[in-house]
């Protein structure tokens, strides 16, 4: 994965920077749930609370993906 670099200034934590970018990414379908949480230097229970804080859904299907757990569901 290449490397990116991203200046900040010194009054935001980079942590902070890190985190808001991987929830970023996340929304946006560019990182899985758990390369985001790997991102963000947390384990995946701390990320999806952090989505929860973020109002991000820890569920990030598209509507393909969501119309077959639907249809999965209807089987039962």
């Amino acid at each position: 994965m290449p490397k990116v670099v991203i200046e900040v200034p010194d009054e935001l934590p980079e942590k902070d920077v890190i985190i808001a970018t991987a929830v970023q990414l996340y929304r946006e379908g560019k990182l899985t749930l758990k390369q985001a949480s790997d991102l963000a230097d947390l384990c995946l229970e701390d990320f999806m609370k952090v989505l929860s804080e973020k109002k991000v859904s820890p569920i990030n299907w598209g509507e393909e993906e969501l119309q077959k757990e639907l249809k999965n569901a209807d089987s039962f």
